[in-house]
């Protein structure tokens, strides 16, 4: 179960994926809605003990114009990790 912490009041947000970052966190890819358009949001959420995911402050969200740089910059900065 995922709680929020802030009034959701245009709709619910769609799950993408979840990624592991360690034992008490997970990061979360979801599509919200933010100020009448959609938004792409990666979020840590921590674990609390009955396996309920808080979400925290760190995270990023990126209008849809922006994925097809963002994954670019990501490719250039694996491409560099494994030439080192």
């Amino acid at each position: 179960m995922i709680r929020s912490t802030k009034q959701r009041t245009q709709g619910a947000s769609v799950l993408i994926g979840k990624i592991t970052r360690n034992g008490k966190h997970r990061v979360l890819v979801t599509i919200e809605d933010h100020k009448g358009g959609k938004v792409i949001d990666l979020r840590a959420y921590q674990i609390i003990n009955d396996g309920e995911l808080i979400p925290t402050p760190e995270g990023i969200s990126l209008s849809p114009e922006t994925i097809e740089t963002l994954i670019g910059l990501l490719r250039e900065a694996q491409k560099k990790l494994s030439e080192s």
